[in-house]
């Protein structure tokens, strides 16, 4: 017979009985593994000690749910210290493994950058460069060049000099890209007179220096620095080793003051400048003296998320604007351009309100779903976790869960204002797999939170512990014991 036998008149593949036999085997391999319970007849040795019905026999399609039931249990427990505004989100392999609030519109901070940064990459890729030029209105002649000399600026905010880093208020670690590099270029151009002056054209962008939204004490506080086109040490014009926020000077004009810099790079190489510094815009059909490039994209994201860069991230959200309109970046262009990008590119923005590039603006809102669907996202995803800071090694995280089972594991995002306490990333399960992840959690302004306030050490070591697949190798029978 080719199957069993039903009702009279019908009749059962014997593949059908078997499926079911091994179904309802699993199912209660399943109960029993969730229980962890087992049972041997006393005084009888079993061999192997695996039995049919045990929990290493279950297939990975009935492992997952009781994982996500574990990390549902703890997550929950762990939320209870977390506001009511507060959302997370858990993807394991692809799969939603936890929702929280998925979709609620919240204020992200700094992990606003995030969704900055994938802007950047879908509108330039990530090897590309953003160049800085020297041109004249003519070729230099005989090591002349007459007339003015002018620096574009073509959207590189980390423009500066070595001193800067090292005379920055506060202790965030600062990227440079040593302008310096650029007037040696110019040297080894043959030029060694400028008849006219450096004159800096910075009108790849606007000449609006702070989004309007931006609250007031984040600029008196240095937080940020006069956003242009061009501009150099993060648009600041004077700083002193004594790293106070009153030797912290901004650019009243930061074209101007990069023509400054690179007239003094340009004497110490030996190039004379006829004339003082100034802003302006190259004309028309002028010819490149040199380039200097900056490092790929991956790198300028790397450093702007592994450091929180602000000025970067602003920079970014006007050259997205600059990209998609074709006209001179704005932060209104790049908002609505970062918008239609990250929609036309998959990732969920409902309930995302783009309003800058850092997310120092709590008008800014994005949501955790969002905020995963950049950090899992094919292409520019894996640039994104790849930039991210290492817990207890670099970055935002050098100094947090130093000596802890995360540290090393832990690579993510944070975001902190006064109302908002935030962290999206990945972590490296000790299972082997990974698990991408993003928490925002906000009080009303002017209310304040902090990551102790809601034990933000815990999540990282909860997620540790899940376990995305069964480990194969303990599906099989264990060899007899003794």
């Amino acid at each position: 017979m080719a199957g069993g036998e039903g009702p009279p008149g019908r009749r059962w593949p014997v593949a059908s009985i078997v499926l079911a036999v091994v179904a309802v085997a699993a199912v209660v391999g399943a109960l029993v593994f969730d229980r962890g319970a087992s049972a041997e007849p006393v005084g009888v040795t079993v061999t192997p000690t695996t039995p049919v019905l045990s929990a290493r026999r279950v297939p990975e399609v009935l492992a997952a749910p009781i994982a996500d039931r574990h990390l549902k249990a703890d997550l929950d427990a762990w939320l209870a210290r977390s506001p009511a505004t507060t959302c997370l989100v858990v993807d394991a392999g692809g799969r939603e493994a936890y929702g929280h609030n998925p979709e609620t519109p919240v204020t992200g901070a700094s992990t606003q950058k995030l969704l900055t940064a994938t802007g950047l990459l879908l509108t330039l890729g990530p090897k590309a460069t953003l160049d800085t030029t020297a041109v004249a209105a003519a070729e230099p002649s005989g090591g002349v060049v007459n007339g003015d000399l002018f620096l574009v600026g073509g959207g590189d905010a980390n423009l500066g000099t070595p001193d800067w880093p090292g005379q920055t208020p506060g202790t965030t670690v600062k990227v440079v890209h040593d302008i310096d590099a650029l007037a040696a270029g110019i040297a080894r151009a043959g030029v060694r007179r400028v008849t006219g002056g450096v004159v800096g054209d910075g009108t790849r962008y606007d000449a609006q220096r702070y989004q309007s939204s931006l609250p007031s004490r984040l600029i008196a506080q240095r937080q940020i620095g006069p956003i242009g086109g061009l501009m150099v040490n993060d648009g600041f014009a004077a700083f002193s080793p004594e790293r106070s926020l009153t030797s912290t000077v901004p650019a009243r004009d930061t074209a101007a003051d990069a023509a400054r810099v690179l007239t003094e790079r340009l004497a110490a190489h030996g190039v004379a400048v006829g004339g003082p510094p100034r802003s302006g815009k190259a004309p028309a059909g002028a010819v490149t003296v040199a380039t200097m490039k900056s490092p790929p994209l991956s790198k300028v994201i790397a450093d702007m998320l592994t450091t929180s860069d602000n000025e970067t991230a602003e920079s970014a959200l006007k050259e997205i604007g600059h990209q998609v309109t074709h006209r001179t970046g704005t932060w209104k262009d790049g908002a609505a351009g970062l918008q239609k990008l990250l929609t036309d590119a998959g990732v969920p923005v409902a309930g995302v309100k783009v309003v800058d590039g850092t997310g120092l603006s709590i008008q800014d809102q994005l949501t955790c779903r969002a905020l995963v669907g950049t950090l899992s996202r094919p292409g520019t995803g894996p640039v994104l976790r790849n930039g991210l800071a290492v817990a207890g090694q670099t970055g935002t995280l050098a100094d947090r869960w130093v000596g802890t089972p995360v540290a090393g594991r832990l690579r993510a995002k944070t975001g902190t204002l006064r109302n908002v306490t935030a962290l999206a990333g990945e972590v490296k399960t000790t299972a082997g797999s990974t698990v991408t992840f993003a928490y925002v959690a906000n009080v009303p302004d002017p209310g304040s939170i902090n990551p102790a306030a809601v034990d933000m050490d815990r999540l990282p070591a909860i997620l540790l512990r899940y376990p995305e697949s069964v480990d194969v190798a303990e599906l099989g029978p264990r060899p007899p014991e003794g």
